[in-house]
């Protein structure tokens, strides 16, 4: 069975929310959860916002928090993922920021660096790892991992 059908029947088993704040895997994550049949039951809303500005406007994110940073990082990832628990219904929270390349929009990134955020009621995670492969497998390995990350802490 794939991750995502057990991630869907665990959190319907539980009645457990989530909701996705994507950047880097736009959309991925929770179209992924959609696919699978039931899943109107753990979703409200989610959001892709890919830019900076969508980023501030959607998620309340501090812009001194992406200039002190860096947009792609823990601590963007973990703002984006708090602005979600305030804006979504949801239980789970999930935030995605990344460069998957191919030509890296800024040359201190290296293409493959998925920072990511959980949160699991009121327990923040925050995860920093680097992807081999091409946009597409970087994009689906972030998308995964974050699904078997929250897996595992639920059960």
């Amino acid at each position: 069975m794939k991750i995502n059908q057990l991630l869907v029947d665990l959190l319907r088993e539980r009645n457990l929310k989530i909701s996705t704040a994507e950047s880097v895997t736009g959309g991925k994550i929770i179209s992924s959860l959609i696919e699978i049949s039931g899943a109107s039951n753990i979703t409200e809303q989610s959001y892709v916002v890919y830019s900076n500005q969508a980023k501030r406007a959607v998620l309340g994110v501090d812009t001194k928090v992406i200039e002190g940073f860096g947009v792609v990082s823990e601590e963007v990832a973990l703002e984006m993922a708090r602005g979600l628990k305030k804006v979504a219904n949801c239980d789970i929270a999930i935030a995605t920021t990344g460069e998957a390349g191919p030509n890296p929009s800024d040359s201190e990134i290296q293409i493959g660096t998925v920072c990511f955020s959980l949160i699991i009621k009121e327990e923040e995670y925050t995860y920093k790892k680097i992807f081999a492969g091409d946009r597409l497998g970087i994009i689906d390995n972030a998308t995964v991992f974050i699904l078997s990350e929250l897996f595992y802490k639920l059960k």
